[in-house]
């Protein structure tokens, strides 16, 4: 038995000895030492490496359906804020007293590069910029140390520094509107709040539900002065005696023998009859009922902020998701959680709810559209293999390995810890035209041996074996071109880090199965006698026929081309890189394309002092405008402030109205087209003092500079009516630069004011202090919340005022009675001991590393202009504006970033040749071979150059990073035309210039099909077809311009640059070694052999 083994492996060059007792081992021979190697030991086990397949797919399968799904990648911003909180104070002594420590104590904290500090009424905030790559966390627990100091020089009346991490990502995935047409806002609030709420909390992921909108149910004690006088009563008193009545007391336990009981003092409010009834004491003694001196009501707060769903009073629920959970997952069973409270009677008939944003519609159209193209842009591919190879079968094994290498990118993607997202994906999609590269070269190696007359087996080794080096040499320069990306900090390394993991994944997954399952497959399916007869297929006949006829085509122009003219050929290439170049420099920058989700906002200012009644009548008038618009979904409005999440926002004069249009699939027309017929149509309406600006689709959760807009300009100064001025006349010279939209400064005109300068000694004569006067104002004006007002599980304020219809000027309020008048004396009022009057005074300061700043913001329409090109216009307009002594402007906004991602991938640029020279020297053992390589990348350049103005896609981080990728695919190319130039002269007594014409017309094929492989399968991502797919188009659009070109050139400007080069290096080692003839190569490159016909 052993000698027939024996005898049977001598065939096929390989000896095995088995050994039973011990176990199994080789003895290798001569001809198993040539067949070593993972393909060889592939092509030996079929059935291990079927299941060792099989073991990949179920990982992949199972990682697959665990990858959280999301619109982009988790983004971690290197921003911490802290806040201090000092109500009723002005902007300017907060400047001081809180701003100025606080902008002091973070500047030691480790790679701090920017302080932003924002000063409002009443409230400090303080914005901390680090690098990109600093551990948040670290920086947090620094910047709270820092900031704890200073906490001693805040005032005394200030409450306690906040400080956390900054995440943009953190915005609502859900919102509802719910709207009633029996039900008052007071009640359609309190069932959304503590009926459906809780509800909603239960789910997995869910972080927080929030409600805001409607009216808020409040008891209202409105006191009578005259009355509180006539009693000899005063504000506090009636204050603290509803404060300290409405509370149980615990009063100990009662204990026997027996048992234990526990004792409280009951106390508190249960219904509005026990405010009315209390009992206060009175000066002189005796008591009388709070209703004897107030009318107690149980109503809303004061309606200051108007919020409505499609013109009707609604309540906004939104939802937020916790930091790791699945976006598409959440949004879903939020949805599905509604829907099964509204089926089974849950919801009340006489409520209604729409749904205002669903970011998993979005998102999960966004990841379809990617995954549709990728699986397009396969088929294209797996297409051109058919008409190339001309057989079912050689195609069925290419269209195995796809499947294969993408189910083993998904397993380590999970491994990864990565996500499935527009980014990730749009990374797969990019690769799968590479997938299939290296699985062509073995494939086509193979059955070449195959085809003359070898066993399969022996023609599966033979064949693998000579390409196996060279396919792990060309996804080395793959890699070598995509991995120095993981080495940059930075937003845009931020980004598309998962892009390019993603597709190094799926090169390294493409050469396992290139190495592992396509010599295997050959090897078991060129053993099968059955043939489908495609190769007499009239179609396939025309297609080889039209190859060779491009080869003949070939032979006859590069002929003289390439030998003849191969000076002309440099310096052509050469001037039309430089004029491809001069075509860019007119496309104008951007960091990233914008995303068309079709939300748009509308946002409305007034001047400083109006009221929230005139915002509310505007933006009424625009409901009614929007409504005649097409692809209108529904508007959430908001008059008298900002919503946001469970927090109101209450200033008068602002609102905005936030729309939902169409899918864009649905629409004819693009959100910026939308937004300037909106912004056309009420600039022709006018409202005069308002401001009104229509903003277009943004990536949410994404912020891309500190400001967060398109345009941004600092100008830097001490004084804030200067800082005024300039900002009025940059905003004028401005004003119809094209493209530029929504210019809005960061301050206000000076708002005006109430100021009360109370006379210190005269009220400390009278027995009142700071804290009695402030809190009787407070009262007078807002209202002083007493107590809260218990109603089963529900707690509402108390909140105790005066009429406010008595207060309408700074006269009236010197009118408020501070002390009521006693033994027949008159009351004290505040006129007496205080000086009120008008005054007027910034509504917003802004400092920037501590020096003061006016910002004027911006958005670009990218329709008309790309940022980059507003940004010039902006500059040369401001070229002649004088400035005074002190004062300067710095340009920020997106500009910002797109500087420091054109630093950053330039250097990933130039790390990337370097390492492909590198992989590719260390293969040849050779400089010149690998720099004439490397001719393929400025030349691929001219077609990303004209791909880009053909199609008017402006410069971006995808442009460059597809530039990134370029370098490692187009060498490929040369790569196999310069391998066969030096394999045909190492093997044929022909003259360099006949080897260079041999060698691209034999790797026409080759070089044909892979090209268009790569290239189709990005082509549905270039064109940009569905939802989401604007953040992915420039990168494939580059590419396939880039290769598209470079193809064509690669033909005949490699060749001339190896002529040239070559000959000039012969020269220079017979002037130096003193040789004379043409030598011949020495050493065999380890590149991609001829894959054959």
């Amino acid at each position: 038995m052993s000698k027939e083994i024996e005898s049977h492996e001598a065939e096929v060059g390989e000896v095995e000895v088995r050994e039973p007792e011990v176990g199994e081992a080789e003895v290798e021979t001569t001809g198993e030492r040539r067949h070593r190697g993972v393909a060889s030991w592939a092509i030996r086990r079929p059935v291990g490496t079927i299941m060792l397949t099989s073991v990949v797919l179920v990982l992949g399968v199972f990682f697959l359906s665990g990858l959280p799904l999301d619109l982009l990648p988790n983004i971690v911003y290197p921003q911490v804020r802290a806040g201090v909180n000092n109500s009723g104070v002005e902007p300017e002594v907060l400047e001081e007293t809180v701003a100025k420590p606080f902008d002091d104590a973070p500047a030691t904290t480790e790679n701090l590069v920017r302080i932003e500090t924002e000063i409002q009424e009443g409230r400090v905030g303080v914005s901390l910029h680090f690098n990109y790559g600093t551990n948040i966390d670290f920086a947090l627990q620094d910047a709270s140390k820092n900031l704890e100091r200073a906490r001693g020089q805040l005032p005394e009346e200030a409450d306690p520094p906040t400080i956390r991490k900054f995440d943009p990502q953190q915005m609502p995935i859900y919102e509802v509107g719910f709207s009633s047409q029996t039900r008052d806002l007071v009640s359609l609030r309190d069932w959304v709040e503590y009926r459906l709420r809780p509800q909603l909390l239960t789910i997995e992921g869910v972080a927080s539900v929030d409600v805001s909108g409607g009216l808020i149910r409040e008891i209202q004690v409105v006191l009578d002065q005259e009355r509180l006088r006539s009693y000899g009563l005063t504000v506090f008193q009636i204050i603290e005696a509803i404060r300290s009545a409405n509370q149980d007391i615990a009063a100990g336990r009662i204990s026997s023998p027996t048992r234990e009981v526990v004792g409280k003092t009951t106390g508190r409010f249960r219904d509005v009859t026990d405010v009315r009834n209390l009992l206060l004491p009175l000066p002189g003694g005796g008591r009388i009922p709070l209703s004897e001196v107030a009318t107690v009501r149980d109503t809303h707060r004061e309606q200051r902020l108007w919020a409505r769903l499609n013109d009707v009073p609604a309540v906004k629920l939104s939802v937020r998701k916790q930091p790791d959970a699945n976006t598409v997952a959440v949004a879903e069973a939020v949805h599905e959680r509604l829907a099964t409270l509204g089926s089974t009677g849950f919801v009340p008939g006489d409520i209604d709810f729409i749904t205002t944003r669903n970011q998993a519609d979005f998102i999960r159209n966004s990841v379809n559209s990617v995954r549709d193209a990728a699986v397009l842009g396969a088929t294209l591919a797996m297409i051109v293999v058919f008409l190339f190879l001309g057989s079912l079968r050689k195609t069925f094994i290419i269209g195995t390995a796809i499947p294969i290498a993408i189910l083993a990118t998904f397993m380590m993607m999970g491994l990864g810890n990565l996500t499935l997202n527009i980014i990730s994906l749009g990374g797969l999609a990019l690769g799968v035209g590479l997938l299939i590269d290296g699985s062509i070269v073995m494939l086509e190696n193979i059955f070449r041996h195959s085809g003359e007359g070898k066993d399969p087996e022996e023609a599966a080794h033979e064949g693998a074996g000579e390409v196996q080096s060279a396919i792990v040499a060309s996804t080395a320069t793959n890699l070598a071109a995509v991995v120095p990306f993981l080495l940059i900090s930075g937003l845009a390394a931020l980004i598309f880090r998962e892009l390019i993991l993603t597709i190094s994944f799926a090169i390294l997954a493409s050469l396992a199965v290139a190495l592992t399952i396509v010599p295997m497959l050959s090897a078991q399916l060129a053993k099968v006698r059955f043939t489908s007869g495609a190769q007499n297929w009239r179609l396939l006949r025309l297609v080889d026929r039209g190859i060779d006829g491009l080869r003949n085509l070939y032979r006859r122009v590069a002929t003289p081309v390439v030998i003849r003219w191969r000076w002309p050929v440099l310096v052509t290439s050469f001037f039309a890189l430089a004029g491809a170049l001069m075509l860019t420099r007119n496309l104008g920058n951007e960091f990233l394309p914008q995303v068309d989700d079709g939300n748009v906002g509308v946002f409305i200012s007034l001047p400083p002092g109006a009221s929230a009644e005139q915002t509310n009548a505007i933006a009424l008038e625009l409901e009614s405008m929007i409504r005649q618009m097409p692809y209108v979904e529904h508007v959430f409005t908001t008059a008298g402030g900002f919503l946001f999440g469970s927090s109101t926002a209450e200033r008068a004069g602002r609102g905005s109205l936030d729309i939902q249009l169409a899918p864009v699939s649905e629409r004819d027309m693009s959100a910026d087209v939308w937004v300037q017929m909106l912004q056309q149509k009420i600039d022709e309406r006018g409202f005069p003092g308002a401001r009104i600006f229509v903003r277009p689709p943004r990536i949410r959760g994404l912020r891309t500079s500190a400001s967060g807009a398109d345009v941004a300009l600092s100008i830097q100064g001490d004084d804030l009516d200067e800082l005024q001025r300039i900002a009025a006349e940059i905003m004028e010279r401005v004003r119809d630069v094209p493209g530029l939209e929504n210019m809005q400064p960061s301050t206000e005109d000076a708002s005006p004011q109430i100021a009360i300068e109370l006379d210190r000694e005269r009220a400390s004569y009278l027995g009142l202090n700071v804290a009695t006067v402030g809190q009787t104002i407070r009262t007078a004006l807002d209202g002083t919340v007493a107590t809260r007002f218990t109603e089963g599980n529900r707690e509402f304020d108390l909140r105790v005022m005066l009429p406010r219809e008595q207060f309408t000027s700074p006269e009236d309020l010197g009118a408020v009675a501070l002390f009521p008048g006693t033994r027949g004396g008159s009351p004290i009022y505040l006129r007496d001991v205080a000086n009120v009057y008008s005054t007027l005074g910034p509504t917003t300061i802004l400092r920037e590393n501590q020096n003061r700043v006016l910002r004027i913001t911006g958005d670009v329409i990218t329709d008309i202009a790309s940022v980059g090109e507003v940004n010039d216009a902006i500059r040369a307009r401001l070229a002649d504006l004088d400035l005074p002594d002190g004062y300067g402007i710095i340009y920020g906004g997106e500009e910002e970033a797109i500087r420091e991602n054109n630093r950053q991938l330039t250097i990933v640029v130039l790390l990337a040749v370097f390492l492909v020279f590198v992989v590719m020297a260390v293969q040849y053992e050779s400089f010149i071979n690998p720099l004439i390589i490397l001719l393929a990348i400025p030349l691929s350049l001219i077609g990303v150059g004209v791909g880009l103005w053909v199609s008017g896609t402006p410069m971006s981080a995808p442009v460059l990073l597809g530039v990134i990728l370029l370098a490692g695919i187009v060498v490929n190319n040369a790569i196999l035309l310069v391998e066969y130039i030096e394999q045909f002269r190492r093997e044929s007594d022909v003259t360099m210039e006949e080897a260079v014409i041999e060698a691209g017309v034999v790797r026409l094929r080759p070089i044909l099909m892979t090209t268009l492989t790569t290239m189709l399968g990005m082509v549905p991502l270039a064109l940009g077809i569905g939802e989401g797919s604007e953040l992915m188009q420039p990168l494939a659009v580059a590419v396939v311009g880039g290769m598209s070109l470079s193809m064509v050139l690669t033909l005949f400007v490699v060749p001339s640059a190896y002529l040239v080069l070559q000959r000039a290096t012969e020269k220079l080692r017979g002037w130096l070694l003193g040789e004379s003839k043409e030598r011949q190569p020495a050493v065999e490159p380890a590149g991609v052999p001829a894959t054959g016909d």
